[in-house]
Order: C-alpha cells, then sequence, then structure tokens
C-alpha cells in the first residue's frame, strides 16, 4: 500500500473511530437499556470481532468512496452510500429478527451510519492523492 493509500485509510479510520466513540458513549444507557431488552442481559461487546468491524468499515470507505473519487463531495457522497448500505443491511436484519429491537434504534443508527462514513471518506479524501 502506497504512502497516500495508508494516509487516507488511517485518516478514515481515525475519524471513524473518534466519532464512533463519541457516539457510543454519549448514547451508552439507551444502547444498554435497549440491548438488555434484547437480549436479557446488559450490553458487552466481544473486543475481536468489534475491532474486525473498526477495520472493515474504514477498508470499505477507502475502496468503495475514497479511492475512485474525484472530489472531496464525490467521497462524501459515495461515503454516504456505503454507511447507509453496511448499517441498513445491520440494522434492518436486527429489526427483522430481533424481537424487542425497535424501528427507532434502526432508522437512528442508519442515518448515523451514513453519517459516520460520509466524514471518514471525507477525512481519508483529504489525505489521499493518486
Amino acid at each position: 500500500m502506497t504512502a497516500p493509500n495508508a494516509s487516507a485509510l488511517i485518516g478514515a479510520a481515525v475519524t471513524i473511530g473518534v466519532l464512533d466513540a463519541m457516539w457510543l458513549t454519549l448514547r451508552y444507557n439507551y444502547h444498554n437499556d435497549l440491548f438488555y431488552k434484547v437480549q436479557q442481559n446488559t450490553l458487552s461487546p466481544r473486543i475481536i470481532p468489534a475491532l474486525l468491524i473498526y477495520i472493515l468499515i474504514p477498508v470499505a470507505v477507502f475502496l468503495y468512496a475514497i479511492k475512485d473519487a474525484y472530489s472531496m463531495k464525490d467521497a462524501a457522497f459515495k461515503g454516504a452510500v456505503i454507511g447507509f448500505i453496511l448499517y441498513g443491511f445491520y440494522d434492518l436484519t436486527n429489526y427483522a429478527t430481533l424481537l424487542n429491537y425497535t424501528l427507532e434504534m434502526t432508522l437512528t443508527d442508519i442515518a448515523w451510519g451514513t453519517t459516520v462514513c460520509t466524514a471518514g471518506a471525507a477525512a481519508g479524501y483529504m489525505f489521499y492523492s493518486r
């Protein structure tokens, strides 16, 4: 991987990671209450799969939003599409299969995924040059 590619990927990953950490911290009680209703236990994520998510999302944002973008606006738009699709699959699957997973959580999280991937793509694009 070339230096601009690595910088773009790292820029996207850091942006997504920091924003998501802030979001999850601010909404911890909401998420914890929801997951208690869904699984009858408190929220206790598995670390390895969680880390893999924070590798895979920035990789997808880099490959499909940043790498072939012709401007920051284009990268941001493509990042929004990637976020909408990724978070849509996750949240709609949860809503379809988990009895107590709410429509509010589904729509809020899809909107958040769209937002965070948009920001990650725009930030990553700032570090990317061909």
